[in-house]
C-alpha cells in the first residue's frame, strides 16, 4: 500500500538504497510514497541513463500517474531476478512486467499500457530459425527469471536454456558465441544491435510473443493497484500518456541540423520534399492498409498451416469467455497432441516432420474445420473450440477425432506412417476464469489422457484425481511460499555413519527439511522441492536452509558431542545464481560458525547444468573448508566418466545400487566398480538408504567408507540432538 516502504534486501546496490532513502526520508514524511523497482538495463522501458539515473517509458508513466493520484515513487533498479522476487515477497510495492497466468498468484496486474513482442535474434551465417517449434533441440539464450523464460520453461520446450542477467547481455554472448539463437524483446534487441554495432546478428522469422505489458503489484494491495488504474486513466484522458508513449516508442520527431537548416539553402526544396513525401503517401496509404492487416493476420496464424496460432486461439476464447446468459453460450475446448511426434522427427528428418504436420492440418480442416474454431497453439499440438455447453457430446466428438486420426494413413518418404493422438476435453463452467485456466485445464486433460496410456479421450474435471496431480506442483509452490512466509519449515537430520561400526568417529550429519502443514501434517522435501526448482523459488528455501541451520549451529555446536560435519542440500537453481556465493560468504560472516564444519551436496545433474558458475563456488568454498558432496551419484547425467573433472570430497552412491546389490550379483559389480573409482579418484564413499544390518555388512565387505539410511538412523528434527542422540 502507497506509505509503506519496503527495500530489496539483497545485492550490492542495497547501500545505495539506504542512502537514497535517508536523502529522501523528509521528502516522504508528509506525504504517501510508493517503491518501484525494475530493471536497469530493459531500454527504452526502464533503464539508469548516462547520469546514473532512472529513465524510461516506465519511470515517466509512473513518475505521470503519481503526479495525478497523490503519491510521490522511489524508483530502485537493478538485475531483474532480484525485482522479480521481490514483488512476490512483498518488499517492493510496484514492477513493470508481462501479463502470463503463469506468474505467481501473488502478483495482480494493472491495465496493460503497451504490447512488447519479442523476436529470434541469429548470426547471419545460421540457417534461419522461422518460429518457436524450430527452437526445439537449439540451444537458446534468455534472460534469467524474464516472461520468455519462464514462458518456455511452462511450455516444457525441449530447449537448452542459456541463462544470462540482461538482454543486453544475451545478444553479445550470442555474437561471441556459437549458440544458436537469442529470443529477446523486440525494440530493446534491435535498440542493443544498434548501440553495439553487432552487425553479425540479425532477426529471423517474424516477431513472436505479442504480451501484454503491465504494473504489477502484490495480490494484496488492491488500494494502490485501485490508484494505479485511476492514474493511468487520468493520463489517457489529458493526452499525457501519448507524449510519453511518443517520447520512447514514437518515430524520432527531431531532425538533426542539416542543409535544410541553412539560410543558404532554398524554402522551395523543403515544399518539393513535402511534395514528393505527400505523393508518396498517398501512393502507399492503400498499401500500409493492406500490411497492417497482413501483420495482423502473421501474428495471429501460424505460418506452416495457415492455421490459428495459439495467439489467435486465445483471442478467440477471450469472446467466447464474456459473461453468458444461457448454456447456448458456452463452449467446449478439444485440446490434442501427437503421441510420440518426437520420435517421428528423430526417425526421419525435421522437413518430413513438417510435412507431416501439413498432412494432419489438411485432414483436420477437411473432416471438422466446418465444425468449429481449429488452431495450432504448438508445433505438434491442435485444438478445436466447439460452441457446446455438453460435455459428453463434447467428449463423444473428440472421440471422433480421435478415431479419424488413427484411421488415416499418412506418408512420409514414400512409406506409411500410422498415427494416434492423446485428447483432452475442457468445457466452459463456473470453474473457467480466465483464458489461461481453460488452456490449462484442456492442456491437464491431455497430459492425463497420455497418462493413462496415450491413444485416449480424457475430460476434464474438477475431481478428476488424475488431473489433479498435473496441478499439483503449483499447490506446493503457494504452500512453499507461505511457508516462508509464516515461519513453518523445519530443519531434520539424519546420521551418516562409518560401514564399519566406529564408537570413536566423529558424528556427521545430513541437514533433512520438512514443512509443517496448517493441519499439523509434516511433509518430506521430496514432495514439495521439486515443485520449488521448476517454479524458481527454491534458492529461497536454500537461503533459509543455510541461514537457519548457521544459526541453530552457532547456539548449540558445543552442545553436541564429538561434531564433524554438517551437510546441507543446495538446489540446481543456487549453484546457477551468481549471487549464491555472496551470500554464503555474508552467512559465514554473520554466523560464529567455521567453514570447516560444514558440508555441501549437490546433485550431479546441477553440476552438470550449472558447471562454469558452480565451479567458482566450489572452488572458493572448498579453500575455505567446507566440503561436497556429490549426491546421487550414477543416476545423473554425468556418469563415472565426469567424476574425475568434479572437484567434490565425497561421492554418495544412489541408493538403488545399495539395494540391488543384496540380490542381484551385477548390481554388486557394478557397486563394486564405482566405490573402486571413488577411491582412485581420492574420494570418501558413501552408501544411501541402507535400510538393514545385512544391507550395512555388505557395504563394509565391499569396503564403502561410511553409509546413511533407516539401519543407522531415521530422520529426527534438529533439536533431538540436543538430548544427546548423537550417540
Amino acid at each position: 500500500m502507497p506509505g509503506k516502504r519496503m527495500t530489496i534486501q539483497a545485492h550490492s546496490w542495497l547501500a545505495i538504497t539506504i542512502i537514497m532513502s535517508a536523502l529522501h526520508g523528509m521528502a516522504h514524511a508528509h506525504g504517501d510514497f510508493i517503491v518501484a523497482a525494475g530493471d536497469h538495463d530493459f531500454p527504452p522501458y526502464e533503464f539508469i541513463d548516462a547520469d546514473g539515473n532512472p529513465a524510461g517509458l516506465n519511470i515517466d508513466l509512473l513518475t505521470a500517474i503519481g503526479e495525478e493520484t497523490g503519491f510521490e515513487v522511489e524508483f530502485q533498479l537493478g538485475p531483474w531476478e532480484i525485482g522479480r522476487e521481490a514483488i512476490v515477497t512483498g518488499e517492493i510495492d510496484v514492477l513493470p512486467m508481462y501479463i502470463a497466468d503463469f506468474r505467481t498468484p501473488e502478483i495482480a496486474f494493472a491495465t496493460p499500457h503497451v504490447i512488447i513482442y519479442h523476436e529470434i535474434f541469429i548470426r547471419k551465417s545460421t540457417p534461419a530459425l522461422r518460429d518457436i517449434a524450430d527452437l526445439e533441440g537449439k540451444r537458446i539464450i534468455v534472460q534469467k527469471d524474464a516472461w520468455v523464460h519462464e514462458s518456455l520453461v511452462d511450455k516444457g520446450l525441449e530447449v537448452e536454456l542459456v541463462l544470462v542477467e540482461s538482454e543486453r547481455k544475451a545478444l553479445k554472448l550470442l555474437a561471441d558465441s556459437l549458440y544458436d539463437a537469442a529470443l529477446v524483446s523486440e525494440v530493446v534487441g534491435r535498440r542493443i544491435l544498434s548501440e553495439h554495432e553487432l552487425d553479425t546478428l540479425t532477426t529471423s522469422g517474424p516477431p513472436l510473443f505479442p504480451v501484454e505489458y503491465a504494473l504489477a503489484v502484490h495480490s494484496d494491495n488492491t488500494e494502490l493497484l485501485a490508484k494505479l488504474n485511476e492514474g493511468l486513466e487520468l493520463i489517457k484522458a489529458s493526452g499525457q500518456f501519448n507524449r510519453i508513449h511518443e517520447r520512447w516508442l514514437g518515430r524520432a520527431s527531431e531532425l538533426a541540423p542539416t542543409l535544410l537548416h541553412r539560410p543558404i539553402w532554398p524554402f522551395m526544396i523543403v515544399a518539393l520534399v513535402l511534395v514528393i513525401v505527400l505523393f508518396w503517401w498517398l501512393r502507399r496509404r492503400d498499401a500500409r492498409r493492406a500490411d497492417t492487416t497482413r501483420m495482423e493476420h502473421d501474428f495471429l496464424h501460424d505460418a506452416m498451416t495457415g492455421l490459428p496460432n495459439r495467439l489467435g486461439l486465445e483471442k478467440r476464447l477471450a469472446k467466447q469467455l464474456k459473461p453468458y446468459s444461457s448454456p447456448s453460450d458456452c463452449c467446449a475446448l478439444i485440446h490434442l497432441d501427437i503421441d510420440q511426434f518426437k520420435l517421428i522427427n528423430e526417425s526421419a528428418d525435421y522437413h518430413s516432420g513438417d510435412e507431416l504436420i501439413n498432412d494432419i492440418a489438411e485432414l483436420l480442416k477437411a473432416r471438422f474445420g466446418d465444425d468449429g474454431f481449429l488452431a495450432r497453439p504448438g508445433s505438434d499440438e491442435f485444438c478445436l473450440l466447439l460452441e457446446t455447453s455438453d460435455g459428453a457430446r463434447a467428449g463423444e466428438y473428440a472421440e471422433s477425432v480421435r478415431e479419424v486420426l488413427e484411421q488415416h494413413e499418412f506418408r512420409i518418404d514414400g512409406e506409411t506412417v500410422n498415427l494416434t493422438a492423446s485428447v483432452g476435453v475442457a468445457v466452459i463452467d463456473d470453474h473457467i476464469a480466465s483464458i489461461g485456466e481453460m488452456l490449462k485445464q484442456a492442456e491437464a486433460a491431455c497430459h492425463a489422457a497420455k497418462e493413462g496410456g496415450r491413444n485416449r479421450v480424457h475430460l476434464y474435471h474438477p475431481e478428476d484425481e488424475a488431473v489433479a496431480q498435473r496441478h499439483g506442483q503449483m499447490r506446493w509452490v503457494r504452500e512453499v511460499v507461505l511457508a516462508l512466509k509464516e515461519d513453518r519449515l523445519e530443519l531434520h537430520y539424519q546420521r551418516i555413519e562409518p560401514a564399519k561400526a566406529d564408537s570413536d568417529a566423529g558424528l556427521i550429519i545430513e541437514i533433512l527439511l520438512r514443512m509443517r502443514m496448517n493441519d499439523g501434517q509434516v511433509i518430506a522435501a521430496g514432495e514439495f522441492v521439486p515443485a520449488a526448482e521448476k517454479y524458481f523459488i527454491a534458492h529461497r528455501v536454500d537461503r533459509w536452509v543455510l541461514r537457519n541451520a548457521l544459526s541453530w549451529l552457532e547456539q548449540h555446536r558445543s552442545s553436541v558431542s564429538r561434531l564433524e560435519r554438517v551437510f546441507i542440500n543446495i538446489s540446481a537453481r543456487s549453484l546457477g545464481d551468481d549471487r549464491f556465493l555472496p551470500f554464503v560468504l555474508e552467512q559465514f560472516e554473520h554466523h560464529d560458525v567455521p567453514p570447516e564444519l560444514v558440508g555441501f551436496e549437490l546433485t550431479e545433474t546441477a553440476m552438470m547444468t550449472h558447471l562454469h558458475t558452480g565451479l567458482r563456488t566450489i572452488a572458493r568454498l572448498r579453500k575455505m573448508g567446507c566440503q561436497f558432496a556429490l549426491d546421487d551419484f550414477g543416476v545423473g547425467t554425468s556418469s563415472m566418466a565426469h567424476l574425475k573433472q568434479l572437484p567434490v570430497d565425497v561421492l554418495k552412491i544412489d541408493g538403488s545400487f545399495s539395494r540391488g546389490a543384496m540380490s542381484n550379483p551385477r548390481e554388486r559389480t557394478l557397486l563394486t566398480e564405482i566405490n573402486s573409482l571413488g577411491h582412485v579418484l581420492g574420494k570418501i564413499t558413501v552408501a544411501e538408504h541402507v535400510e538393514t544390518e545385512e544391507i550395512r555388512n555388505l557395504m563394509a565387505e565391499i569396503g564403502i567408507d561410511r553409509v546413511q539410511g533407516w539401519a543407522i538412523d531415521r530422520p529426527e528434527p534438529l533439536d533431538e540432538l540436543l538430548l544427546g542422540k548423537s550417540r
